[in-house]
């Protein structure tokens, strides 16, 4: 199979000691684009949770206080 114009190009550059921009179209660091998934609605929650550690609007409590002052 013969190499096409470009990449002979990119060869004789390369051989001349130039930039190769084949070193640009490397590996995508440990990360398989077809393995990610869209998280779940329990996970996007359990995030929220964490993220937000005072928004109390995913808690069962209504957050308010209860004072009782004793006068003697």
């Amino acid at each position: 199979m013969a190499l096409s114009k470009a990449k002979k190009i990119r060869q004789k550059q390369a051989r001349e000691g130039k930039y190769n921009p084949e070193l640009n179209r490397l590996s995508w660091n440990g990360l398989d684009p077809a393995a990610r998934i869209t998280p779940t609605l329990r996970e996007h929650k359990e995030k929220l949770q964490r993220k937000h550690k005072w928004n109390h609007s995913l808690d069962s409590r209504d957050g308010s206080i209860y004072l009782l002052y004793r006068n003697i």
